[in-house]
């Protein structure tokens, strides 16, 4: 073998992990889309189908595991799944993953929220078969717990500011399950995004709630 043939080789399995560290990480991020829009195809997609998951609460077969999941999340107001830090170890067609995630679970309480958050890590073993990474056991190892009693700011930043203040123009589209999550747009962004007015006192609202928390 040649030197530029070397070279090129080596480039080529350099390329290669590359690609795969790129392609797992995509996962765990859709894994978090799914999660936070109760997108359930999407969720499994992120699964073999014969892979195993450990949330603490579950621990079994991971579509099982979806199935019964995302129906839970639907219930609540809102979830966040955050992702950080993330150490892939490559070995073959296998890879060993740590992951910190930090998750929101906003419940209501009446006119208020109950904010469950809590920190941790995922530890993955992912497979590739024909060509595709997907996740073949996964066990959530908690760090940090917390909860939170929390008002309802926008509704009640409505109220402050008042509709001549700040009208419908202002008012960005809502976070929201599959399939009415903006995200689902995709390239038909153009046809959500809107001109819109500016808030002649951006802050005066917040200063305003200040008085009444």
């Amino acid at each position: 073998m040649s030197d530029v043939e070397a070279r090129l080789a080596a480039l080529e399995k350099e390329l290669g992990v590359l690609r795969d560290r790129e392609a797992i990480r995509d996962v765990i991020h859709r894994y978090c889309r799914a999660a936070d829009r109760c997108d359930l195809q999407a969720f499994k997609d992120c699964y073999w189908s014969d892979g195993f998951d450990d949330h603490g609460f579950f621990g079994g077969n991971a579509h099982e595991f979806c199935d019964y999941v995302i129906p839970v999340l639907r219930k609540i107001e809102a979830s966040r799944h955050a992702i950080t830090n993330t150490i892939i170890d490559l070995e073959g067609d296998r890879a060993f993953c740590e992951s910190q995630w930090a998750v929101i679970h906003r419940l209501r309480e009446g006119d208020e929220f109950l904010d469950f958050c809590h920190e941790g890590r995922y530890l993955d073993i992912f497979e590739k078969r024909d060509g595709v990474w997907k996740i073949l056991i996964r066990t959530a190892a908690t760090d940090l717990d917390r909860l939170y009693r929390a008002k309802d700011l926008r509704a009640m930043l409505a109220g402050e500011r008042g509709a001549a203040n700040r009208g419908p123009e202002n008012n960005l589209p809502r976070g929201a399950r599959h399939p009415d999550d903006p995200v689902y747009v995709g390239f038909d962004l153009a046809n959500l995004a809107q001109a819109r007015a500016p808030i002649a006192d951006l802050w005066a609202g917040f200063y305003a709630l200040g008085k009444v928390l």
